[in-house]
């Protein structure tokens, strides 16, 4: 969509400091200014610029999954615009647990695509959540038992192959006898290695750090819904330093308290905020079937194993994540906005500019207004998105309250 000639934005950048006044003129930045403070309307001083962000797990959006064995570039397109909508100018595709056969045909989907000029700067790398998780119910979330397997250094390399070497980063349990080895495998191809849906101990997760894992997948989920007080896999991961952590900021997967007390631990610095949205995402609530299962989406946007508590996956957007992360949680709302963009840039080693608006250049940033407390997506009203130097049009992004129908065939 072209850019409204001479389109205004006025707002405080990452929420803090004078507002500022930014001028777009076709796909560049025409003029910034300070804006006196007796100008200033309270709008003005809510409204938030940032830096288009960085979502590093996204399952599928509007119907679309990326498990699906007929994906495809258009399909792709069709969420990258989505997710731009919604002021995500990067986004890392993730394959969950799956037909071995199914997930090499999706990294070759992507990889290829990942060439294509509307996807080239988009999509940095995939996510491989799976096979190597933990079998038992519990850690093993929405994920199908019948594909989950020991770590397979051949296996990682035929999708490493598929992929045309576009590997991001993988997430297994290290609770297998091959992890260690298997981490050093992927360490010495260039892939990052993630913890996450096991049931691992201390020791466990020390040796498997010690090989190389630098990240804990969405942290608090892929876990069992009981376990001992002190001794089980949280507070390792919250304790050790080394690791960077993911978090879901739904108010879902992670209570408000859970939240804080996890960021907290970890600070700001070692948090990665995700949205972990999946196909269902911008749909009507109802029941579905997903990854194989039958799930309910409830008008707040969570998603659970039908007639359960089980979360599989989210149906917000990362922003709404962001939102609430400085909400709930000791975050600035600037530190916020860099755990869902330089953070996860700096810990998968990809390129994400987070620069502030200048006059001459290319218009890339958002504006948003933060509306704490309220329930799913509409917990942020988005004002204006600029992603390198195109603007994507806000109008039609419904309230969760009126989300679409979702396609037939995701339907129970």
């Amino acid at each position: 969509m072209a850019v409204p000639a001479g389109h205004t934005v006025r707002g405080r950048w990452r929420g803090e400091g004078e507002v500022i006044e930014v001028t777009v003129a076709g796909t560049h930045v025409a003029r910034v200014g300070v804006l006196p403070a007796q100008k200033a309307s309270p709008e003005d001083r809510s409204t938030v610029l940032s830096p288009p962000l960085l979502d590093i797990q996204v399952n599928g959006a509007k119907g679309i999954s990326l498990q699906s064995d007929s994906l495809s570039t258009a399909a792709l397109l069709e969420i990258d615009a989505y997710m731009q909508r919604w002021g995500v100018s990067a986004w890392i595709p993730t394959l969950i647990t799956g037909n071995p056969d199914t997930m090499e045909y999706a990294c070759s989907i992507i990889g290829r695509a990942m060439g294509e000029p509307g996807l080239r700067k988009s999509i940095p790398g995939i996510h491989l959540e799976g096979p190597h998780i933990s079998p038992e119910d519990g850690p093993r979330g929405a994920h199908p038992r019948e594909w989950v397997c020991p770590p397979d250094v051949n296996l990682l390399k035929r999708f490493y192959r598929a992929a045309q070497g576009k590997l991001r980063y993988v997430t297994l349990s290290p609770e297998w006898p091959e992890a260690l080895g298997y981490i050093r495998a992927a360490r010495e191809m260039g892939i990052v290695v993630s913890l996450g849906h096991h049931n691992a101990d201390a020791p466990t997760i020390r040796a498997a750090v010690d090989a190389g894992a630098t990240l804990s997948t969405h942290l608090g989920n892929g876990s069992a819904p009981q376990m001992p007080r002190h001794h089980n896999p949280l507070w390792p991961q919250l304790a050790e330093d080394r690791l960077f952590a993911s978090m879901i900021a739904d108010a879902h997967h992670l209570p408000p308290e859970t939240l804080k007390t996890f960021v907290r631990a970890k600070t700001p610095a070692r948090t990665i905020l995700v949205s972990d949205c999946v196909d269902l995402t911008g749909c009507a609530p109802g029941e579905y079937s997903l990854f194989g299962a039958a799930v309910e989406l409830l008008p707040s946007g969570k998603i659970c194993l039908k007639g359960t508590e089980l979360l599989a996956g989210s149906g917000l957007m990362l922003l709404s994540g962001v939102v609430n992360a400085a909400a709930l949680t000791d975050c600035a709302m600037t530190q916020a906005i860099a755990s869902a963009t330089s953070i996860p840039a700096r810990v998968l080693d990809v390129r994400h500019s987070t620069a502030r608006p200048r006059e001459g250049g290319v218009a890339h940033f958002i504006a948003f207004t933060p509306n704490p407390g309220v329930n799913g997506m509409d917990n942020v009203r988005m004002k204006a998105v600029y992603i390198r130097g195109k603007h994507a049009s806000t109008a039609d992004m419904a309230p969760a309250s009126a989300q679409a129908e979702a396609p037939a065939e995701t339907k129970a």
